[in-house]
């Protein structure tokens, strides 16, 4: 029962995803990485190790002298987090029973207008796929799912599972844009 409930919730979340990515009009071109002064990053967190991995991957883009802003899903209603970083955390209370988030919690994070989006999630993560939909960001790339396609402008196809090897190879493909 709590599977098939799951489902429905997957479902109507989908299905609410494919709405509002039809509903958006932008004209978003690619931005070179090196050209690039802000970048917001998006992903999943299953772990604490997941924060970390993260703070690291955010910590080595700033060395390079940009701007950098992060949210992550908390996926686990039991994982505690005690970070004291500057993370924007969406947690199981700040989205509906569909997987939407409420805007309130993520109006700030979606109306600035990075230079790059990466979605750093391999499997699809509603509430952050929303976030990159409703975005205001010049460039959006992320892993490749097929019923995202229309919210990227930049997908990858890939194997990698955890973050710091799908934003080595993300940085890879931005570096080669010109």
């Amino acid at each position: 029962m709590n599977k098939l409930i799951h489902q429905f919730r997957l479902k109507s979340g989908l299905y609410q995803l494919k709405l509002i990515a039809k509903r958006i009009k932008r004209s978003g071109h690619s931005v070179p990485l090196n050209q690039a002064k802000t970048i917001g990053i998006l992903f999943n967190i299953a772990t604490e190790a997941n924060i970390k991995e993260a703070e690291i991957l955010a910590n080595s883009l700033k060395s390079t002298k940009k701007n950098i802003k992060l949210m992550g899903f908390i996926s686990d209603k039991t994982l505690k987090i005690n970070s004291k970083s500057d993370i924007n955390f969406l947690t199981a209370e700040d989205i509906s029973w569909n997987y939407i988030p409420k805007k309130e919690k993520i109006i700030h994070f979606i109306n600035q207008e990075f230079d790059i989006l990466i979605n750093l999630c391999t499997e699809i993560c509603i509430p952050l796929s929303i976030v990159s939909a409703l975005s205001k960001s010049i460039f959006k790339v992320g892993a490749f799912q097929n019923n995202q396609i229309a919210i990227f402008d930049l997908t990858l196809l890939t194997q990698q599972k955890s973050m710091t090897e799908i934003l080595t190879e993300l940085k890879y493909y931005l570096d080669k844009i010109r």
